[in-house]
């Protein structure tokens, strides 16, 4: 039989087929496996086989692979054993018995010695669910391919305003319905994979932020459990990665069982998990029954190990603005039981939030974050009314802290103290590079913009760390920006001009930003290394119907552009205030109307959002 014909068989077969390695992890499946269990065959190649076991029969299972090697009758091989009938576990956490049946594989002749694999065969007694995206829900429908007969946006050429047109011709109403449908089928699977942890198939971060926000919409109690496994990082070095993705998934199925189906349980990353408890009379009771199913024994990865947690509860009060809040507060708690000596919760309390134990937590979780590579980038658009286009993105530091993104000035000044900005820099212009260069490629005139904290200054080497970062990217210096604020310039404690003039000679364009707010004044302007600087959004906000008289907006704007600076507005929010700028020859323009920060993956999106809200601006004056 032909090797490639032998593949489809196992492929195709009806039953589900594995093979576990030496070290019990899976090294082959196929489709039924995929369907049997619901998660893809990413999640599982290398994953532990025990994850697809429920924990009462993965004692008696491995009795039966220890029994494989005894032969049951003198002269007959001992490679296979009888049927195992047991209970599997598929990634939404339910439970399904099947029958396995197992047989030794043993390695190839003139292979090194690897030990023996073990093949096994997996029927359902029940019928089972179509194969799902990675963390979809139970029940959601078979993905289709992705990119099948699509195009996706490119982010390359240029991005200019275009005049829309009147329609594709020759496509009637029926045709196109079943297709709009099936997109927008798809795009109900995206959304829905999207809002689940593929280990675990609980609710990710943003589901459960939506969740808090609803929950908080009404007048029922509400509270929040927000835990971390006590020692998750050692527990990960001894046992090994597979075995503590098994524990994580354990710890998601004894979380679910000890809330109420209408409860939400998520994970919100690494080893944390939270808890959502609506219409709850006693929290503090199912925070014990929590604390208590955790630290039972089970066994992972061939070890006996008992999971200690640290727990902080949180509950809605008359002064809860919103589920930040109260997501800050259960952090605060948390935080509290791990000083107190972990294996513990505690309920919050306000004065947690200014204990010392709170405050290094938030930098210890900084540079955690650092480490991992969690500080991500979002960018906005800035707009050109002149050319119709966006011509350049700024670049924002991002970290997703407990499933939702701390706004920077928040966690900024916790690195500025800690000495990490430095470190946070260099990844966010490493990344923003990167990430944006296919755009940039589309036309010189395009740029990316990073702010640059005047601490980084302090750094002698900063200007040669830039431009080494940009080409290392490949990334043409003359297309990156660098924006400081006022006062950095006139930092008499660091070489800050000198720095700066290096930059501007090897191409890199310099931006004031948060102009008008400090002490400098515009005759000062052309004595500094500058080619562009920023309205601060305090100015802008004056700019209420758009026939105010404010003179100094025309008195900044062509003082500027005398000395050869180019001018960008941020902080716009509304029509009125984009025209009343665009009449006084403002030559960018920048804020919420136009788009807000998103990642990269929503680049295309982002320019379409910018010039529609650009084009709706022209059509109004």
């Amino acid at each position: 039989m032909e090797t490639g014909f032998a593949q489809q068989l196992l492929e195709y077969s009806p039953d589900a087929l594995l093979l576990v390695g030496p070290d019990g992890s899976i090294s082959f499946l196929n489709a039924a496996a995929e369907r049997l269990f619901g998660y893809s065959r990413a999640q599982l190649l290398g994953a532990d086989h025990s994850m697809l076991l429920a924990e009462a029969s993965r004692e008696d299972f491995h009795g039966v692979l220890a029994g494989l090697g005894k032969a049951a009758n003198p002269g007959q091989p001992a490679n296979s054993g009888a049927p195992f009938t047991g209970s599997g576990r598929r990634a939404n956490g339910t439970e399904l018995p099947v029958e396995i049946t197992c047989a030794l594989v043993p390695a190839p002749a003139g292979a090194a010695d690897a030990g023996t694999s073990v093949a096994l065969s997996i029927r359902g007694a029940a019928p089972a669910p179509a194969a799902v995206p990675a963390g979809a829900p139970a029940g959601a429908p078979a993905a289709a391919p992705l990119g099948a007969g699509s195009a996706g946006p490119s982010l390359g050429g240029e991005v200019r305003r275009r005049d829309s047109g009147s329609g594709s011709a020759g496509t009637s109403g029926s045709a196109a319905a079943a297709p709009s449908a099936a997109f927008a089928e798809h795009d109900d699977e995206l959304r829905a994979g999207s809002l689940r942890d593929p280990l675990t198939a609980l609710p990710n971060g943003p589901l459960f932020n939506e969740r808090v926000a609803a929950a908080l919409r009404r007048p029922d109690p509400a509270d929040i459990l927000l835990l971390n496994l006590d020692d998750f990082r050692h527990l990960n070095d001894v046992l090994g990665r597979s075995a503590a993705d098994e524990l994580l998934v354990e710890v998601a199925s004894r979380l679910r069982n000890c809330v109420r189906p209408h409860d939400t349980v998520a994970r919100l990353g690494g080893d944390e998990f939270a808890v959502l408890l609506t219409e709850c009379l006693n929290a503090d009771a199912v925070a014990k029954r929590i604390a208590e199913a955790l630290y039972a024994p089970l066994r992972v990865g061939g070890s006996m190990v008992r999971p200690g947690v640290s727990m902080g509860l949180a509950s809605r009060s008359g002064q809860t603005l919103d589920g930040a809040e109260l997501l800050r507060q259960a952090d605060a708690a948390m935080t509290a039981a791990k000083a107190a000596g972990k294996n513990t919760w505690l309920r919050f309390r306000p004065e947690m939030l200014s204990t010392p134990a709170h405050k290094a937590e938030g930098e210890t979780g900084l540079r955690r974050a650092v480490e991992l590579g969690q500080i991500s980038v979002h960018y906005q658009p800035v707009v050109s009314p002149g050319i119709g286009s966006v011509v350049q993105f700024e670049a924002f530091a991002r970290w997703e802290r407990h499933g939702r993104l701390v706004p920077p000035n928040q966690f900024l000044p916790v690195a500025e103290q800690s000495g990490l900005i430095r470190e946070i820099g260099d990844e966010v212009l490493r990344r923003a590079c990167a990430e944006i260069r296919p755009w940039l490629a589309g036309d010189t005139a395009y740029s990316v913009a990073v702010n640059v904290s005047g601490l980084q200054f302090q750094h002698r080497d900063f200007a040669v760390d830039v431009l080494a970062i940009a080409a290392s990217t490949g990334v043409d210096p003359r297309q990156l920006t660098l924006e400081l604020t006022e006062s950095v310039f006139f930092d008499a404690s660091s070489d800050v001009l000198g720095q700066l003039r290096q930059l501007r000679a090897a191409g890199v364009r310099i931006a004031m930003d948060d102009f008008g707010t400090g002490y400098s004044t515009l005759g000062r302007l052309q004595e500094l290394p500058l080619d562009n600087v920023k309205i601060d959004r305090s100015f802008v906000a004056m700019i209420k119907t758009g026939q105010e008289q404010l003179p100094f907006f025309a008195t900044m704007i062509n003082a500027a552009q005398d000395l050869g600076l180019k001018v960008t507005a941020e902080g716009i929010e509304t029509p009125e205030q984009a025209k009343y700028l665009m009449e006084r020859g403002c030559d960018s323009l920048q804020g919420y109307l136009f788009a807000k920060p998103a990642p990269a993956s929503h680049l295309a999106g982002t320019m379409g959002s910018a010039l529609n809200a650009l084009d709706r601006v022209d059509a109004a004056r």
